[in-house]
C-alpha cells in the first residue's frame, strides 16, 4: 500500500466514554453500617466515661466529708465552749426496710456518750444518701466485712478509731469502704468500682482496684 492511499484513509475517532461517579446501593449500605457501628461504639465508651466520672464523684464526696468530720474533730472550735466533742461518721451497706428502699449511706454524728458509735439523736445534719446509680458495695475493717461500722475522730489527734458496734472498738490498721454501681455483680474493677481508705493514723484516700 502506498503512502498517499494511507493519507487517504479515513480515519474515525471512537466516541470518549462518559465516566460515571458516586456510590452504588451495596457501596451506600457498607458506607451507612460502618457509621452506625462507629457511632455505637462512641455512644457506649461515652456512657462508660461519664459514669467513671460520677462514681470517682460519689467516692470523693464521702473521703471528703470523712476529712471534714476530722477538721471539726481536731479544731480549736466547738459550742458552749465544750471542745472536747467526739465527731464521727456512720457508714451502712444495708439496703432495707423495702419501704424506704436505699443503696447505702452515711451518716455524720457528735458522740455525746462516747461509745463510738451513731445513737438516736446523736444525727449531726441530714443523712447522706449516695446517688441512686450506685451503693455501698462493702465495708471492711481490717478485711473482715460488716455490715455497719462508724470511723471516729477526736482531739488532739488526726488517729481514726474503727467500731463495728456500740462500745466495739476494732483494733485493725485500716477501713475501707467499696463504693460500686448498683447491680454490678463479679469481680468489681475499672470504672466500676472505687475504694475509699481511711488508716488508723488518719490518712483518707480514694483508690482504684488493684
Amino acid at each position: 500500500m502506498s503512502y498517499n492511499s494511507l493519507a487517504s484513509t479515513k480515519i474515525t475517532k471512537r466516541p470518549a466514554r462518559t465516566s460515571q461517579s458516586g456510590f452504588g446501593l451495596v457501596e451506600l449500605m457498607v458506607s451507612i453500617s460502618i457509621m452506625a457501628i462507629v457511632s455505637a461504639i462512641i455512644l457506649a465508651r461515652q456512657d462508660s466515661f461519664n459514669s467513671a466520672v460520677l462514681l470517682r464523684s460519689q467516692a470523693y464526696e464521702i473521703a471528703l466529708a470523712l476529712r471534714e468530720v476530722q477538721l471539726s474533730a481536731v479544731s480549736a472550735s466547738g459550742d458552749s465552749g465544750d471542745f472536747r466533742t467526739v465527731y464521727g461518721v456512720f457508714f451502712t451497706s444495708d439496703i432495707s426496710p423495702a419501704s424506704d428502699p436505699f443503696n447505702g449511706y452515711f451518716q455524720v454524728f457528735k458522740d455525746n456518750n462516747d461509745n463510738g458509735y451513731l445513737d438516736t439523736g446523736e444525727e449531726f445534719g441530714p443523712r447522706d444518701n449516695l446517688d441512686k446509680r450506685f451503693e455501698i458495695k462493702e465495708l471492711r475493717i481490717g478485711g473482715s466485712s460488716e455490715t455497719e461500722a462508724t470511723v471516729v475522730f477526736m482531739r488532739p489527734n488526726f488517729d481514726a478509731l474503727f467500731y463495728d458496734g456500740p462500745s466495739s472498738l476494732v483494733d485493725e490498721s485500716i477501713f475501707e469502704i467499696d463504693v460500686a454501681r448498683r447491680n454490678t455483680a463479679g469481680a468489681l474493677c475499672g470504672s466500676e468500682f472505687r475504694t475509699v481508705e481511711v488508716t488508723r493514723t488518719g490518712q483518707i484516700a480514694v483508690q482504684n482496684c488493684p
